[in-house]
């Protein structure tokens, strides 16, 4: 079987397009990755794992004007066109990946066999965020492809009920596929090794990923400030300059470290921060906060780490359920204390809890089930 990988964005950031690419090629399958965005660590991952690697033509970027996107939309349409005119055939499937990359398909995909693998839950995708009448034709997208894949249970169900599905959307949590990494690792980043150098024999709870108005992080801040010297709070992110004004005693601010070497720094740390606040007028729906499918909660378990986050369903249930973290009531710092002294004062319970949780989660069996089913209907 060959598989081509449509993603715009850069492959690199999205730890479970990264998943999908090793396990595709562990089957033994010919891999195509066309993407808009191609660095040397693009193309140095597909050298390495024997993957096609194809240009769309034109670099993407969310930080493009309107106009720009509008001038780009077609070119890489085209450029993508011409992708699969080249490497389609009877024994291939596309892979659809992130809801971005729908804004350059639509009827390419006709008479093809495609899997729709959505990251983020939204009921419109829009080419031109203030023209509400030029949208994605969703539902005809949804209903025409072999399988859709969402990464979490409700999301499933509401991607089912939003886009008139005959079948429940497959499963695939966002664990991480590959070889466990061990605790404490020694981190390339030479900034980032001194950083925990310096705080290594504190308490550190840590925090990766963007930061914007679902993810408050100045009640963590104040939290950790409070609970004194014994506690370290970490930020790593690619958005550290939004919160630096922000931080306070005991904080310290890493930048984005391309995964899977951000895990290098994860492997430190003692607690992990989820946070998802609901927020209306996104570009995503509010309930892809309210059921949110976090990686992190994988690549925090890979190590035994116990998590602390807010009460949602996509957070709690899970923390209930297998006694993996502690969710608290209110975004304030007393909540939050409390959270972190409860899984202080049990940690073993939670952190053996936590590994047991990313172990028995099974996705390359999941992925072999798709791709059973999805051959089946040449």
């Amino acid at each position: 079987m060959k598989h081509i990988i449509i993603q715009i964005e850069s492959v690199m950031k999205y730890p479970p397009t990264l998943s999908l690419l090793n396990i595709l090629r562990g089957f033994g399958h010919d891999v195509i990755l066309c993407t808009s965005s191609i660095d040397e660590k693009v193309k140095a991952l597909c050298l390495e794992k024997g993957i096609q690697l194809r240009n769309t033509g034109y670099a993407y970027s969310p930080k493009n004007s309107a106009i720009e996107k509008m001038i780009k939309i077609p070119l890489i349409k085209r450029g993508i066109k011409r992708v699969l005119e080249e490497g389609y055939d009877q024994e291939t499937v596309v892979w659809v990946m992130t809801s971005i990359s729908l804004k350059y398909l639509g009827s390419i995909l006709n008479n093809k066999r495609y899997i729709m693998y959505m990251f983020e839950l939204s009921q419109e995708i829009r080419y031109y965020p203030g023209l509400s009448f030029l949208k994605v034709n969703l539902e005809k997208l949804f209903q025409g492809a072999s399988a859709v894949i969402e990464c979490e249970y409700n999301r499933a169900h509401i991607a089912k009920a939003w886009f008139g599905l005959q079948k429940l959307p497959f499963i695939v949590p966002n664990k991480p596929y590959m070889d466990r990494l061990d605790t404490k690792m020694s981190i390339e980043d030479k900034h980032c090794a001194d950083v925990i150098e310096g705080i290594k024999n504190r308490t550190i709870i840590i925090y990766q990923g963007i930061i914007d108005l679902e993810r408050p992080l100045e009640p963590f801040i104040d939290a950790i400030a409070d609970l004194g010297d014994e506690y370290a709070l970490v930020i790593m992110s690619s958005d550290v300059e939004k919160i630096k004004h922000k931080a306070k005693k005991n904080t310290y601010l890493l930048p984005f470290v391309t995964p899977p070497g951000h895990l290098e720094i994860t492997s430190w740390a003692n607690i992990g921060i989820l946070t998802y606040l609901p927020v209306r007028g996104e570009t995503t729906s509010p309930l892809n906060a309210v059921y949110c499918a976090p990686n992190k909660i994988f690549e925090y378990a890979m190590f035994g780490i116990p998590m602390i986050g807010n009460d949602i369903p996509g957070l709690t249930t899970e923390f209930t359920k297998d006694g993996i973290g502690v969710s608290f009531e209110n975004f304030c710092k007393e909540d939050i204390i409390v959270a972190i002294r409860k899984i202080m004062s049990n940690y073993d319970y939670y952190k053996r809890n936590s590994y047991e949780y990313y172990l028995k989660t099974d996705n390359i069996e999941t992925f072999r089930k798709i791709l059973q089913e999805v051959d089946r209907e040449k």
